[in-house]
């Protein structure tokens, strides 16, 4: 399954482990867990109907105290899968493609919120 593995691949690509360890969670961070952290959801899953590909679009909301901290782990996001072409574990990946960042300030919680939506073009 494709989210299994670009879980996976993401807690064990080592620039970003040595950022966030292994706090890669779906949906939302824990409410007093340990930051940085990522929280991720799928946003689009599209593919081709008459071709066994497909291309869901995830969000990865790379969540700090601190500004550049966010932002580092956003880049981290960014450099292990933009232009990815391969195996990631069972799942076979055409590439990778960066669709697009931003940044928020949550007041509520005084934390910055750094964001990238990445594509993942795959076979089924």
């Amino acid at each position: 399954m494709l989210e299994t593995d670009l879980v996976n691949y993401l807690k064990n690509y080592q620039p970003l482990k040595d950022l966030v360890g292994g706090r890669i969670y779906p949906g939302v961070i824990p409410e007093n867990g340990t930051k940085p952290a990522i929280a991720y959801n799928e946003i689009s899953a599209p593919g081709h109907h008459d071709i066994d590909v497909a291309f869901p679009r995830f969000q990865f909301s790379c969540f700090s105290t601190r500004y550049t901290e966010a932002k580092q782990v956003r880049k981290e996001i960014e450099n292990a899968l933009k232009r990815f072409k391969g195996k990631m574990g069972n799942t076979r990946v055409i590439q990778g493609v960066s669709a697009g960042k931003y940044m928020l300030y949550e007041k509520d919680t005084m934390l910055h919120n750094a964001i990238i939506d990445i594509k993942i073009i795959y076979w089924e």
